[in-house]
C-alpha cells in the first residue's frame, strides 16, 4: 500500500466517525441559517437570532426548513447565541393547555423542557446563560445554564381544532424572550456553506461549528482522533501534508457516513414501528442522535414524548403509496397517552406532501373520526380517495412515504413496552376504493 493510499483510506476511516458524529451539529447550525435569514428569497426565515417567531398556523407541506414537523400544534421558533450574554424566557401562567418549550443544544440534545409539569401555576421568567457565563442574573429569573451557545428554542402549543385557534394564538403570544446584550449571529452560522450533497464542504462547516461549540468532555476521546483530518474543537478545518490523499478519503467518507445514518432511520429487521425510547437524548450514542437529527430534529425527551417511526407494513415491506393500507386500533387500545397523540404522514423526503384535503395527520382531537360498531378505529392510508370517504382518510405520497406515531406524556404500558402498536395492513385494493 502506497502512503498516498494509506493516508486515503485513514482519511476515509476517521471522516465516516466525524460525519456520523458531527452530522447534529451540522444541521443545526444548517437550520440556524436558514430560519434567522429573515430576508432570504427562500421565505424560510422565521426571525433574527435571540428573537420568537411565533408560526401563526399549524405547519404543512409548504413548511419545508425542519424536517417531520407535526401538524397538531402552533410552533414558536427562536435561535439564542449566549455567547454576548443571558436572554429571558418569559411563560405564561398555565392554563390547561398542553404546551413545552424544548430547549435544545447545538449537538442537537434536548438538555430541558418547560412545560405545565414543571414551571408551576404562575407566569416564570428564566435566565438562559451559556456554559462559560458569571455575572449577576437579571431580577426575578431562575437560571438555566446551557451546554453551548448556540440554543434552539422550540415552542408547541397544543390546538384543539379549528374553533381554537384564536384563543391558541393569544396564549403563544405570552412566550417572550429578552436579550440582555447584543443579538449576533455565531461565526460558523454566518459562515454556513450548503451543499446540495455529501461533500467536503461538510467538514468546513463542521469545523467552524466545534469552534464555537466545544464539544463536550464525555466526547474527548473521540474528537482526539479527528485532529489528524484536520478537524478539532478550537481549529479551523485543514487537511494538511498529502491533501490530495486525505480529500479524496474524506469526499468517500462524506457519502459513506450520510448512507450509513439515512440506512439508520429504518428498522433494520423491517418492524412495522421502531421507538427511540431515549428520545431526544442520546447522549454519547453518536448514530441514534444522527439518526434522529436526519428524520425527527427538535426530538422532545421520552418523558415529555415518544415517537414511533413507522416504514414497514405487517410484511415488512415498505410503505410505498402505490399501495392501499389501513391502521387498525381495536376497541379499548388506542395509544396510550395523558396528553394526546397523532399518526402523521411524510414523503421520502422527511417532509409532508402536498394533498387535496390538506391533511397531514390523523389523532385523538381529528373530528368527524367514524368508529367502528365497537369502537375500534381504522385509519385508511393511500394516495386515492377510499371508498369508505375522507373522514378516516390519511392521504399518502404518490411514493414511498413514512409514518410517525406521536405520543405526548406517554403512559407507563408503552414506557414499559406493554403496549404494542397494531401494524400496518396493506389491503386488498378490490375492496380498499
Amino acid at each position: 500500500m502506497t502512503s498516498s493510499t494509506a493516508q486515503e483510506e485513514w482519511a476515509y476511516v476517521a471522516g465516516v466517525q466525524a460525519y456520523v458524529y458531527g452530522y447534529p451539529l451540522v444541521e443545526i447550525v444548517r437550520t440556524c441559517a436558514l430560519m434567522t435569514a429573515v430576508d432570504a428569497p427562500t421565505g424560510y426565515g422565521r426571525a433574527p437570532v435571540n428573537q420568537f417567531s411565533h408560526c401563526p398556523r399549524p405547519w404543512t407541506h409548504e413548511d419545508r426548513d425542519v424536517v417531520t414537523p407535526a401538524n397538531d400544534l402552533l410552533y414558536s421558533m427562536a435561535w439564542l447565541n449566549l455567547a454576548d450574554g443571558p436572554v429571558v424566557l418569559a411563560t405564561p401562567a398555565p392554563t390547561g393547555r398542553y404546551f413545552v418549550i424544548e430547549l435544545v443544544d447545538a449537538y442537537s440534545d434536548n438538555f430541558r423542557n418547560l412545560s405545565p409539569r414543571v414551571v408551576g401555576p404562575g407566569a416564570s421568567r428564566f435566565a438562559l446563560v451559556g456554559p462559560g457565563w458569571s455575572g449577576t442574573l437579571p431580577d426575578g429569573t431562575e437560571e438555566i445554564r446551557c451546554p453551548t451557545n448556540l440554543v434552539w428554542v422550540l415552542g408547541r402549543v397544543l390546538i384543539d381544532g379549528p374553533d381554537d385557534m384564536h384563543e391558541a394564538r393569544a396564549f403563544q403570544a405570552q412566550f417572550t424572550l429578552t436579550a440582555t446584550g447584543r443579538s449576533r449571529l455565531p461565526q460558523s452560522v454566518v459562515d454556513y456553506r450548503p451543499s446540495t450533497s455529501p461533500d467536503i464542504a461538510f467538514f468546513d462547516n463542521l469545523a467552524r461549528a466545534m469552534q464555537d461549540n466545544p464539544p463536550p468532555a464525555a466526547d474527548a476521546g473521540l474528537v482526539a482522533q479527528f485532529a489528524r483530518i484536520g478537524l478539532g474543537g478550537r481549529q479551523r478545518f485543514d487537511a494538511g501534508p498529502a491533501s490530495e490523499a486525505r480529500l479524496a478519503g474524506l469526499q468517500r467518507a462524506a457519502k459513506a457516513g450520510a448512507q450509513l445514518i439515512e440506512g439508520h432511520t429504518r428498522s433494520r429487521r423491517a418492524l412495522p414501528w421502531s421507538i427511540n425510547y431515549a428520545g431526544g437524548r442520546l447522549g454519547t450514542d453518536y448514530l441514534a442522535r444522527a439518526c434522529t437529527a436526519m428524520k425527527g430534529l427538535g426530538a422532545l425527551a421520552s418523558d415529555e414524548a415518544l415517537y414511533a417511526l413507522g416504514d414497514f407494513d405487517a410484511n415488512g415491506e415498505q410503505l410505498d403509496g402505490a399501495r392501499q393500507y389501513v391502521l387498525h386500533f381495536p376497541a379499548g387500545q388506542l395509544p396510550p397517552v395523558d396528553a394526546f397523540w397523532s399518526v402523521s404522514i411524510y414523503g421520502s423526503d422527511f417532509f409532508f406532501a402536498d394533498n387535496p384535503i390538506r391533511r397531514y395527520a390523523i389523532g385523538d382531537r381529528s373530528r368527524d373520526l367514524r368508529r367502528g360498531k365497537d369502537g375500534s378505529l381504522d385509519i385508511h392510508i393511500q394516495h386515492t380517495e377510499p371508498r369508505q370517504g375522507i373522514s378516516n382518510w390519511l392521504p399518502a405520497p404518490s411514493g414511498r412515504f413514512y409514518l410517525i406515531l406521536r405520543l405526548y406524556h406517554p403512559r407507563d404500558e408503552i414506557l414499559k413496552r406493554d403496549y404494542v402498536i397494531p401494524a400496518v395492513q396493506r389491503v386488498d385494493e378490490s375492496t380498499a376504493g
